[in-house]
């Protein structure tokens, strides 16, 4: 039996994400020592699964669709770039979801809750909404340039769009990075 890494998120219309391509490419042109999210696979993540057996994923894709195909559409927008776990020691650089970050925390709750009845761990740190631009790599730090184009950036506006549906993606890693594949995409009330 093959193990998939599994996780749930909510892709952005293809206007915002662009956007956000256009200020991942910005960040990256500092060449700062950072991997930077490819425009394909930009997404806004709400549960981390991780890897289940093949034979499960049905069960992992029901348990979302009976958990989030009540909540009704939305809108989301997202706002400015920051840094995890401190905008001054940016380990991840991400810009946040405005419009619509109370929605995502409701869903993130009800999908932790169910996962955790499943067996899958909460995660220890409070969910904050966003969309991930990059990550560094080891041995890798910022250099004084991204950290200016990151305060530049701070309320940078990246675009609003509706959110109608909920992503359970697969997650493939080889040496060129990971691959993002949706496995199920379940419609919102």
């Amino acid at each position: 039996m093959a193990e998939i890494r599994t996780f749930i998120g909510v892709a952005a219309s293809q206007r915002v994400t662009s956007n956000v391509a256009r200020v991942v490419s910005r960040l990256a042109a500092t060449n700062a020592g950072y991997r930077w999210v490819d425009p394909e696979n930009l997404h806004v993540a709400m549960n981390i699964v991780g890897a289940v057996r093949d034979i499960e994923v049905p069960e992992i894709i029901k348990l979302v669709k009976n958990t989030v195909q009540d909540f009704p559409r939305f809108e989301m927008s997202l706002q400015g770039v920051s840094g995890f776990p401190t905008p001054e020691q940016p380990r991840v650089l991400w810009t946040g979801v405005d419009e619509g970050a109370d929605v995502f925390r409701e869903m993130h709750a009800a999908l932790a809750d169910e996962l955790h009845l499943w067996g899958i761990n909460r995660d220890r740190n409070t969910y904050v909404p966003h969309m991930t631009l990059g990550r560094v790599e080891r041995g890798g730090r910022w250099n004084d340039e991204m950290m200016e184009q990151m305060h530049r950036l701070r309320n940078h506006d990246g675009g609003f769009c509706g959110v109608n549906e909920v992503v359970v993606y697969s997650n493939y890693m080889d040496r060129s990075g990971p691959t993002y594949t949706p496995m199920s995409r379940i419609k919102l009330a």
